[in-house]
């Protein structure tokens, strides 16, 4: 039942965190990559083997002959506080970028053609056609008409 829950609650951190981010204002963005990071690592803690146990630490290796299976694995605790460090690292750097951004807009700069800018205040009216991909799938339509039988065109 407890695991129901908890796989519950992630989805719901997770789509949470789907919505934010697909919005388009900076600060939402950047607390739904941090709910993001930790519906993940509550992903990783909830698929972890949770278990009273002893803590993984010998303090002589040599004269220990006992069952190691008694020992709690540190592995999921690992990763979640390193997943924990790299999302820190990401959101920074992700802040200094809009820091930097906004910097350059507030003096008159500007350091991108603001095409692609996911950060942008609007979407793009329009999406510009690439001939190219038009062309591709064309052929590839095409040749999955030549390749069916007559009868079924």
């Amino acid at each position: 039942m407890i695991a129901l829950v908890f796989a519950g609650l992630v989805a719901v951190l997770m789509a949470s965190a789907t919505y934010l981010i697909l919005q388009r204002h900076a600060v939402r963005m950047v607390l739904g990559l941090g709910l993001f990071t930790h519906a993940v690592n509550l992903l990783l803690f909830g698929t972890s083997v949770s278990h009273r146990g002893l803590p993984p630490i010998i303090a002589d290796k040599a004269a220990f002959n006992g069952d190691i299976s008694q020992f709690v694995d540190p592995l999921p605790q690992a990763l979640i506080l390193t997943a924990i460090v790299i999302s820190f690292g990401i959101v920074a750097f992700l802040i200094a970028l809009l820091h930097r951004r906004n910097s350059l807009e507030a003096i008159g700069e500007s350091c991108t053609d603001r095409r692609n800018d996911p950060f942008a205040k609007q979407a793009p009216a329009t999406l510009e056609r690439e001939e190219e991909d038009y062309e591709w799938l064309e052929d590839v339509v095409l040749l999955k008409q030549l390749d069916k039988p007559k009868g079924r065109r």
